[in-house]
């Protein structure tokens, strides 16, 4: 399958499945399983996998185009899609094979997964403990403590987690049918709620070998290996969510007069945009070839979340009153946008990682 025909099916497949359950996702937490597993079946989430690992082989930068294509409609499942993404890049990327027995599936969606990676890549950045505990066992590791929020989980759902060992950290696939995982409510969002957002317990939990994904001697490279890809994804899920809010624009200019005296205007939305959307293709085809440069990853990553939260206040502004009505695609893009700047690795974060790369001077990568 082609690119362009991928995503012309995708886009077929968020008209008709997904757009008519956004309200619920947004406004009662629904979860659109139904649609994510579609969305597998007709290779949405295959991209990162090569054709021998049961992918399509069309690369990081078309995965970030099908994340795109879900934001045009619907942020918080491009987020749901991007946890799945995010975890077949991983088993793509582990240079353990046994682990990788989970990837056909994942790229099928015949299983969900989620990503609990947040707490660790926050960690790395030295802005918090780590929360996951291992020690070794025979086969294996012990793993204890609990993690506030993993999105995109379910009973029979996998996720990919981190833990510090006494050398180190151990990454590994788990699920919430093992034997001491537990999933734990997490209070009310005020978007995002159709997630499937769970806070998780390890109680002794016993991961295998065979589902690791980087062992303590293997981290470091690994998390090189996968940070940029990690990110990038990201900005799919944000580049739809700026789309939608440069049609409502479009939509709010006809007939106005008073619109154009605002700032942050359709034509520089859309030059900013472009230069964005450009310099997410480059970096993902350096991702692919383990090549990115990682202050030019977490700028660009950086300047799409400022553009995601102009353009969504720029949408509520120019559609006015009817913008402040709840039912308003304005009003929701603007909660959705905040998300694109919390998630980690927030704004925040972001700056803080860059402004720690510049001071050395390097463009060398640090997790």
């Amino acid at each position: 399958m082609s690119r362009d025909s991928l995503l012309h099916n995708v886009a077929e497949l968020v008209n008709t499945q997904l757009r008519p359950l956004v309200e619920d996702i947004d406004r009662k937490g629904l979860y659109p399983e139904s649609f994510l597993r579609e969305l597998g079946k007709i290779g949405g989430f295959a991209c990162v996998g090569s054709q021998e690992e049961g992918g399509s082989g069309l690369g990081l930068a078309t995965q970030i185009d099908v994340l795109r294509e879900i934001g045009k409609a619907c942020g918080a499942t491009a987020f749901s899609a991007w946890c799945q993404a995010a975890c077949a890049w991983y088993l793509h990327q582990t240079p353990n094979e046994s682990v990788k027995r989970y990837l056909p599936d994942v790229l099928s969606a015949k299983v969900l997964a989620g990503t609990g990676m947040s707490n660790t890549v926050k960690h790395l950045a030295d802005i918090e403990a780590h929360l996951l505990q291992a020690k070794p066992a025979d086969g294996g590791y012990i793993v204890n403590g609990m993690l506030p929020w993993v999105s995109n989980l379910g009973d029979n759902h996998i996720w990919a987690n981190a833990a510090q060992t006494p050398d180190g950290y151990v990454m590994f696939i788990t699920g919430a049918e093992h034997e001491g995982v537990s999933l734990i409510e997490c209070p009310e969002f005020c978007a995002l709620e159709g997630t499937r957002t769970f806070g998780i317990k390890f109680d002794n939990v016993f991961v295998p070998h065979e589902d690791v994904l980087a062992e303590p001697d293997q981290f470091e490279d690994y998390i090189k290996i996968i940070k940029p890809g990690f990110i990038l994804l990201q900005n799919g899920m944000a580049e739809g969510i700026i789309d939608d809010c440069l049609k409502e624009i479009e939509i709010a200019n006809v007939g106005s007069e008073t619109n154009y005296f605002l700032e942050n205007g359709i034509e520089e939305l859309s030059k900013r945009h472009h230069t964005l959307l450009l310099k997410t293709k480059k970096l993902a085809d350096d991702a692919d070839q383990n090549q990115a440069n990682m202050l030019e990853t977490l700028q660009l990553r950086a300047d799409i979340s400022v553009l995601t939260l102009d353009a969504a206040q720029s949408a509520v502004l120019h559609a006015g009153a009817k913008g402040y009505l709840m039912s308003s695609p304005v009003q929701r893009r603007a909660r959705e946008a905040a998300f694109v700047a919390i998630v980690t690795p927030a704004l925040k974060h972001l700056l803080k990682e860059i402004s720690e790369l510049e001071f050395m001077g390097s463009d060398e990568f640090s997790i």
